[in-house]
């Protein structure tokens, strides 16, 4: 595609210098002698004409790969998020995950800031870890997956919390510290208590987490 941009430019900009270099010759075609000088204006013509076309064509192709490209991109990811919904299927099949468990692994959608702030699959944590190796992350969400009966999403705990912490990171809970070991987000989409919150803030523990809908002290006072 670069190779094609770089053509159609070329001839581009070699059709500027002829069409500037025909505006500078003397418009003789009425004047006796100087019918060489009236068909190397036509012949120029021509070629700018032929210039041009060659140029469109070659736009209209690079506009045809970058379609293939795209719908293909397209079509892998569909395929991908099948196959992870699919994995996440077995998983209940063989008990591992409870039957109204989300997916456990994200499908890989390309969706706008405002979108990822309140997708099922991103977490606080999940900013903090996304320049890891996507395996790595991977094999650690399955090794950390929730036990049945749960539909809440924990935030890996294989995150030292000793580590050094960004300033500019957002904080969460009630003790407006940032993202680190088990937590609990409140299903109040609208949430001004925090959005995420550490189990030992709202007494809970990964035996005793709570089942079904939950809302943060905040949320639950403006009941």
């Amino acid at each position: 595609m670069r190779e094609l941009d770089d053509r159609a430019q070329g001839i581009i900009n070699q059709t500027k210098e002829q069409t500037k270099y025909c505006l500078g010759m003397p418009h003789s075609s009425k004047k006796v002698g100087h019918e060489d000088e009236e068909a190397a204006f036509e012949k120029m013509k021509k070629e700018i004409e032929a210039s041009q076309e060659s140029a469109l064509s070659l736009c209209t192709e690079k506009v045809l790969l970058a379609r293939q490209a795209y719908d293909l991109i397209e079509s892998h990811v569909k395929r991908l998020d099948e196959d992870l919904n699919q994995f996440a299927e077995d998983l209940k099949q063989e008990g591992k995950i409870p039957p109204d468990e989300p997916a456990i692994l994200p499908p890989l959608p390309i969706v706008t800031r405002d979108e990822k702030r309140k997708a099922g699959y991103i977490t606080p944590q999940s900013k903090r870890l996304k320049e890891k190796d996507w395996e790595r992350e991977r094999d650690m969400d399955l090794e950390l997956m929730p036990p049945p009966g749960s539909h809440k999403k924990n935030i890996p705990a294989s995150v030292d919390v000793d580590q050094p912490i960004d300033p500019n990171e957002p904080t969460y809970c009630i003790c407006h510290q940032v993202s680190f070991g088990d937590m609990i987000a409140c299903d109040n989409e609208n949430c001004e208590g925090g959005e995420w919150f550490h189990y030992s803030c709202v007494g809970l523990t990964p035996e005793t987490r709570f089942k079904g809908k939950w809302f943060c002290p905040t949320c639950r006072n403006q009941q």
